[in-house]
């Protein structure tokens, strides 16, 4: 356990904590590792709740110190062991300090939670890399069509995915500061980002520079990226309809673009198109088969 050592009136009121039947954990977020939106002087309790209650926030003051105590259920952190967390809940997650733990099994929890597994590295990988898949596209119709500020819009959609890619490569979750985190892990990706930005060239032109830095990455990483769709999609025998895709529990409410990543796997043939019977007999539902 740590050695954080808050003032006295915390420290009865982390006291009073520990003695609830509900609390398993309390989490403290130390005033060296704030986080975005920054504050004067908060102090964020993360108290980890049985079950009902998540997410819900208690904020009041002990001496001259703003205290923010939020609420997250036992129940949603199992649940994120295996789906993720938010981007925002793995910063705290990552970054509180557990200061009690309840029992061995809250502690292996938590644990498990800072740690960024393989299988979901790899189905954040797809899922970002469908992202940028999905807004690369939208930059270049968006050009094509006379349309700069949207492009421009959708091109920092392109490279905030490319960025969380690179934290999620590298084994990390995507920082609340991203451009510094992804500056330490990949400089020549964060110089792309900065010449786009700051760049006296027109707009139209700075964008153009980087469609084909964008589009070899896209097709160099793709067998990379992909490795979680494919092996889903060889977890049985036969093809996959796209709601068979959508509903399945790893992918529903993912945020992955599954469509656009489908296409282009079917374009590389890593994914054969195939047809699928009708009920009403008007023309073949299509289905996908991995061939890998």
């Amino acid at each position: 356990m740590t050695e954080w050592s808050p003032a006295e009136d915390c420290q009865t009121h982390l006291k009073l904590l520990q003695r609830r039947r509900d609390v398993q954990a309390v989490l403290i977020m130390p005033d060296h590792l704030k986080i975005p939106p920054f504050q004067a002087d908060p102090l964020y309790l993360l108290v980890i709740m049985q079950a009902a209650g998540n997410g819900s926030v208690k904020q009041y003051r002990l001496s001259d110190r703003l205290v923010v105590e939020r609420h997250i259920s036992s129940w949603e952190l199992e649940k994120s062991a295996v789906h993720g967390l938010g981007e925002q809940m793995a910063t705290w997650m990552e970054r509180a300090e557990l200061v009690w733990a309840k029992d061995d099994h809250t502690i292996q929890l938590i644990q498990r939670l800072r740690r960024l597994s393989d299988s979901l590295q790899k189905r954040m990988l797809c899922r970002e890399y469908s992202r940028m898949l999905r807004y690369f596209q939208e930059t270049r119709d968006f050009l094509q069509l006379g349309m700069p500020l949207d492009a421009y819009l959708a091109l920092i959609k392109t490279l905030q995915a490319w960025a969380r890619w690179i934290a999620f490569a590298e084994g990390e979750q995507p920082a609340p500061e991203l451009w510094s985190q992804v500056k330490r892990l990949d400089p020549a990706v964060c110089k792309l980002y900065e010449e786009l930005v700051v760049n006296d060239e027109a707009l139209d032109k700075r964008m153009e520079l980087l469609l084909l830095p964008i589009e070899f990455f896209l097709s160099s990483k793709l067998r990379e990226s992909v490795h979680f769709l494919l092996e889903l999609m060889g977890s049985k025998q036969g093809a996959w309809t796209l709601a068979e895709l959508l509903e399945h529990p790893l992918i529903a409410n993912s945020g992955m673009e599954l469509e656009i990543l489908l296409e282009k796997l079917v374009q590389r043939t890593l994914v054969l198109e195939v047809p699928c019977g009708s009920k009403d007999g008007v023309g073949s539902e299509i289905g996908y088969l991995s061939l890998k």
